[in-house]
């Protein structure tokens, strides 16, 4: 055990870590026992719901990162049993644990990662919401158990591994057409001995004791109905789903300050502007304005509806010519995406989206959550129809999902002379990404893929500017729901994602509901976007260069990457697939040495905050 000011040092450091994610207020608690920082955005109760929030006889805490969206429900179940102290949604959290321990987890309709401590019991609960829309990292070392929202934050303790778990860094991408890849089979944390609690787990930790994640949630049971159950009409699916967005979408609105979206122009976050709308809400809506969007339609119908919706319309410029000049990016720009990613990753999606983050704080200050369209494609069939590799039906797009039987027995370890013997289906278990109908089979990789990336992304981009991401289309019952639906449907409801059309169709004009699924910035001439990042690199290499390499301790090769950067600047074919790979080991060595260095303040990372040099296009 370390001293009291030892402890109280340590937690200082891993609060200024966490500073942009709560930048409203700082509590810490130590008791010997458990040591705990906890760093507030003050969203819901800004004035009383500070944390952690105790039970009546301050035997017991929750200190929670996130949003419970039905806790006026909860309260009413508490009302008579507990005395509830303040508005904030956490606190039912307390009083549940004190009724329920981690049954509790079951009654939450939210997006969180909390910890509950009894501190009589000695007792911690570590827990993280179904879908995994919020971070939870944690690491069991000689001194005991680390966790936190953020890695950075657990990468200042000295206890903390550091070393660079090579084995996470998928560079499947390099040649395709985007930046970043997952093809793993857990979620990657990319150091050695921390892991990510999954989504939908739980950790029921104590001194001495070190517990496995425990499942409270999963898709199989809605999967299983979906095989057992009687299927009724498609449209009745459809209405449902519809009546599920409304009210995920009310209750995401939830807050005490002000809440934007991210309006691509596309269906997804036009669905969502538009259900807010409709129940009042009058959302700023922030728009990408870039060569690409512009050649999509996206900013054209983005503006159409904001007119139409009589909502605050921001369309923001971005010039490929000279983007990276206007932004002002440098070497310590690219490390401080790195550290604000808590990974070796940096692509077109999170450089524009960081800037839209950026510049909605500039014209909107008190601005602490946004609503995005994340989440819509995943289990309705948003990538059944894929531009740039088109498929004529469904049976098409199902085919491309089924991996051949030799794909199936080498995840499975059989050997070569065994491959040509065994049935792959017998080697299917319940569960796993290979079990059920084709589109059941997606959905289960689909929430692998949503945690490592997606999730991964929008909250930390979110995160470092102090806005809360809030994805309605993840709310658990709409996931649930479309799991549920039968196979026999799967074709007339999810081919083109027809069931979000047929929702949309209550709220959005044909031009919108009918819109062809354009993924951020890949819609057709990509080049623009490619100019950017070719730029980028070339403006962080020079300083990389003398600050990376050549060292005792550099992770690559000075000649060797110098050789790479001289392809970006050729005018041959392969400078995109160059630039992609010199972005790779760039931020691949900057996050190892942020781990090795970050808990010696050796670093000096700021994050890239308002205000935002970009401006307001002509649209």
């Amino acid at each position: 055990m370390r001293p009291a000011p030892e402890r109280r040092a340590i937690l200082a450091a891993m609060g200024r870590q966490l500073a942009s994610r709560g930048p409203d207020d700082e509590q810490t608690y130590d008791d010997g026992v458990l040591s705990l920082v906890f760093r507030r955005l003050s969203i819901v109760d800004v004035a009383g719901g500070r944390q952690p929030l105790w039970n009546e006889r301050r035997s017991a805490f929750v200190a929670m990162n996130g949003e419970i969206w039905n806790h006026a429900a909860l309260r009413e179940t508490l009302r008579g049993t507990h005395a509830l102290a303040t508005r904030s949604d956490a606190e039912v959290v307390i009083h549940l644990f004190e009724d329920e321990g981690p049954r509790l987890l079951d009654r939450l309709n939210g997006m969180f990662a909390l910890a509950v401590w009894d501190r009589e019991a000695e007792r911690l609960l570590l827990a993280r919401d179904r879908l995994g829309i919020k971070p939870l990292y944690y690491a069991w070392t000689p001194g005991g158990l680390l966790f936190g929202s953020e890695l950075k934050a657990l990468l200042v303790h000295p206890d903390c591994p550091a070393e660079l778990r090579f084995h996470d860094l998928d560079l499947g991408y390099l040649g395709g057409a985007t930046y970043t890849g997952f093809s793993g089979s857990h979620v990657p944390s990319f150091v050695e001995g921390i892991d990510l609690l999954p989504g939908g787990t739980y950790l029921d930790a104590a001194p001495g004791r070190r517990p496995a994640p425990q499942t409270y949630w999963s898709l199989e049971p809605a999967i299983a109905r979906a095989i057992e159950a009687p299927p009724r009409p498609a449209a009745a699916y459809a209405e449902d789903y519809a009546a599920l967005l409304v009210d995920a979408v009310r209750g995401q609105l939830m807050s005490d300050v002000p809440v934007g979206a991210f309006l691509s122009g596309g269906l997804d976050s036009s669905l969502l502007c538009a259900v807010a709308a409709k129940q009042g809400q009058v959302l700023p809506c922030f728009s990408v304005v870039e060569r690409t969007t512009v050649d999509a339609g996206d900013v054209a119908r983005a503006r159409r509806l904001t007119e139409a919706l009589d909502l605050p319309f921001y369309p923001v410029s971005y010039d490929h010519e000279g983007f990276a000049e206007q932004i002002g990016f440098s070497l310590a720009s690219l490390e401080s995406f790195v550290w604000m990613m808590d990974a070796p990753r940096f692509t077109p999606e999170l450089l524009f989206k960081h800037e839209l983050h950026r510049y909605a704080k500039t014209v909107v200050p008190d601005l602490k959550a946004m609503l995005l369209g994340q989440g819509a494609d995943e289990f309705a069939g948003g990538y059944s129809t894929p531009r740039g590799a088109p498929v004529a039906d469904w049976d098409g797009y199902v085919a491309r999902l089924s991996p051949s039987p030799p794909a199936q027995l080498v995840a499975r370890g059989v050997s070569e002379p065994m491959r040509a013997l065994v049935r792959p289906e017998a080697l299917a278990v319940e569960g796993s990404a290979g079990a059920g109908a084709p589109f059941h089979r997606e959905m289960r990789r689909r929430l692998l893929t949503l945690q490592a990336l997606n999730l991964w992304n929008e909250d930390r981009i979110a995160a470092v500017q102090g806005v809360e991401a809030r994805v309605p289309y993840l709310d658990h019952r709409l996931v649930e729901h479309l799991a549920a639906i039968p196979p026999a449907l799967h074709r007339e409801l999810f081919w083109d994602k027809a069931i979000v059309r047929r929702a949309a169709a209550g709220f959005l004009p044909d031009e919108i509901v009918h819109a062809p699924k354009v993924p951020f910035w890949l819609s057709g001439d990509a080049s623009s976007i490619h100019a950017i990042m070719i730029d980028c690199a070339r403006r962080c290499f020079p300083a990389f260069l003398e600050a990376y390499l050549g060292h005792p301790d550099s992770l690559f090769s000075a000649s060797a990457l110098i050789a790479v950067y001289a392809r970006t600047r050729s005018r041959a074919p392969g400078r995109v697939d160059a630039a992609k790979l010199l972005l790779a080991c760039m931020t691949a060595a900057i996050f190892a040495r942020l781990c090795r260095d970050l808990r010696r303040d050796a670093l000096a990372i700021r994050p890239m905050g308002p205000p935002s040099p970009l401006g307001r296009a002509s649209w």
